[in-house]
């Protein structure tokens, strides 16, 4: 049936109202949102309750939960359940203790488990929702004779009034970022294994590529921002090689000339171009970020962009045929996935939370990680097939599901702190050109790949990749929302409005570019 004339553009008109009710509804939604899941660890009589917010897998949930309970009984002599409570992904997770926090109700949970070391030193640890944890300091020092990997730390230097450690959080494994790929597509198109970021942007990879959405996603996020940091860690090579007394001078000093923040702004917005290439050639945006590997192994996608571990539990189920995972060499990064105790929590439920962050940091909870199942001590059903944080866990790699180290693998390349500040005010900036205007950026990069000549296609390709925004733009955004938080204004509105202002401005972007490859 034919619609009315002009029906899409109304359509498209009530959607933006749409999403902007929508938006500013969401932390009021995400709160009731929270799936409540208890283990199925031994229902004893008396046995003591520890509730923890994660948005790690089920399978994670179940391996640990069984056992801490068992480990728990052992040590100290009496049974635990984890009461575990998952509203969805990472950026999930951080709403709802956000809003919970600002309610006065963060001590509803014991224990934050998992989401990234961003997570918590970004989102959580500076609005006061994380406490202290205290650890015997032998613990610390025997998990961690080194406290940092390719100068990323490993847990909060914060120490308490006595000089004794006192961190916000703890890592309890380790995660790198990477492509997942299907080397059957690969080699039904044609094409080489992927081995760069850049790889994802290849136009013979249109409508196949499987993405997570970064607003939902945070390991997602975290991905794109590698993409980002390596172009940004390219930038700066580039003034070095041109002006090599500049690398000696001190990072605070550096960071002040103007030539230094041109590079490095340029090379952000380099990042930006390829990320929007990628987004261009993406199958879908989904709200799940473990889907992505999933459909890369069952063939809906070529390749994707995943975490590692979600990767590998892909490549072990379905084989190394149809899944593979590949980290793109000096432009990933390996970080901690931290545990943490909530503010407010105190008396026996504290007790046992410090409990459940020793227990995690012991050989047999690190084996767990990467054990195969029927192995001693490995798990139950499936391996979570993650690196474990403590060094000397790797010298004996006996019934692994994957051999590596990371301590011996890390590379020169890391995240680094100033530049993933940028990602929580970039994320908008994503969903307004990648997802809000996803239509018109699909259109736009058709029409260009169906121009006939090759030299003005790559013309074209290259400006459809010269973004609209730079990064003073997401630098200044982080001042407005300062400002409105400072004066009690409504932060949400703002980011929504904002939000549907960078959609207009991508899709103008778009329009431009598909009128000129039409010409």
């Amino acid at each position: 049936m034919a619609l009315p004339l002009g029906f899409g553009r109304s359509l498209m008109r009530y959607s933006y109202l749409i999403l902007f009710a929508l938006l500013l509804g969401l932390p009021f939604g995400i709160r009731w949102a929270t799936v409540r899941e208890e283990s199925r660890g031994q229902l004893t009589a008396g046995a003591a309750r520890l509730v923890v917010v994660t948005p790690h897998t089920g399978d994670i949930r179940r391996e640990f939960s069984l056992a801490f309970d068992q480990w728990h009984r052992k040590t100290y002599g009496t049974s635990v359940l984890i009461d575990y409570r998952v509203p969805g992904g990472t950026t999930d997770m951080v709403k709802l203790l956000a809003d919970k926090h600002a309610a006065g109700v963060s001590a509803d949970f014991d224990v934050i488990w998992g989401g990234g070391d961003y997570t918590f030193y970004h989102d959580l640890q500076p609005k006061g929702i994380l406490q202290p944890i205290h650890l015997s300091p032998s613990i610390l020092r025997e998990a961690f004779p080194n406290d940092s990997l390719a100068g990323v730390r490993l847990y909060d230097s914060t120490t308490g009034p006595d000089g004794k450690p006192a961190p916000r959080w703890i890592g309890t494994c380790l995660s790198s970022f990477g492509i997942v790929y299907n080397p059957e597509l690969y080699t039904a198109l044609n094409m080489p294994p992927p081995t760069a970021w850049q790889d994802l942007a290849d136009p013979r990879l249109v409508g196949l590529v499987a993405l997570a959405d970064p607003a939902h996603s945070g390991s997602a996020a975290v991905a794109y921002m590698m993409v980002i940091q390596r172009a940004m860690a390219d930038a700066e090579e580039e003034l070095f090689s041109r002006d090599p007394q500049l690398k000696a001078l001190p990072r605070a000093e550096l960071r002040k000339r103007s030539d230094y923040q041109v590079s490095i702004a340029q090379g952000w917005r380099r990042g930006m171009g390829q990320l929007l290439l990628i987004a261009a050639n993406a199958r879908y945006f989904t709200d799940s970020s473990p889907i992505v590997p999933n459909d890369v192994g069952s063939g809906e996608a070529a390749a994707g962009m995943a975490i590692d571990f979600y990767a590998r539990v892909t490549e072990g189920t379905v084989g190394r045929k149809r899944a593979r995972f590949v980290a793109p060499r000096a432009a990933t990064a390996i970080t901690p996935d931290p545990v943490a105790i909530a503010y407010g929590v105190s008396g026996e439920r504290l007790v046992l939370a410090t409990h459940f962050i020793e227990f995690l940091l012991t050989p047999e909870a690190q084996r767990l990680w990467i054990l195969l199942p029927g192995q001693p001590g490995g798990p139950i059903e499936r391996s979570p097939r993650r690196m474990p944080i403590r060094r000397d866990i790797y010298t004996n790699q006996s019934g692994w599901a994957d051999h590596f180290n990371p301590f011996e693998e890390a590379g020169d390349f890391n995240q680094r702190g100033e530049w993933m500040a940028l990602m929580s005010d970039t994320r908008m900036i994503w969903d307004a050109g990648w997802i809000d205007s996803r239509d018109a950026l699909l259109a736009a990069y058709q029409t260009v790949l169906n121009v006939p000549d090759d030299a003005r296609r790559r013309r074209l390709l290259a400006e459809l990749a010269d973004v609209p925004v730079q990064m003073r733009d997401v630098e200044m955004l982080r001042i407005q929302r300062a400002a409105i938080e400072q004066a009690h204004g409504d932060v949400n509105e703002f980011n929504v409005r904002q939000r549907l202002q960078w959609g207009g401005t991508f899709r103008r972007h778009y329009d431009r570019l598909a009128r000129e490859a039409r010409q």
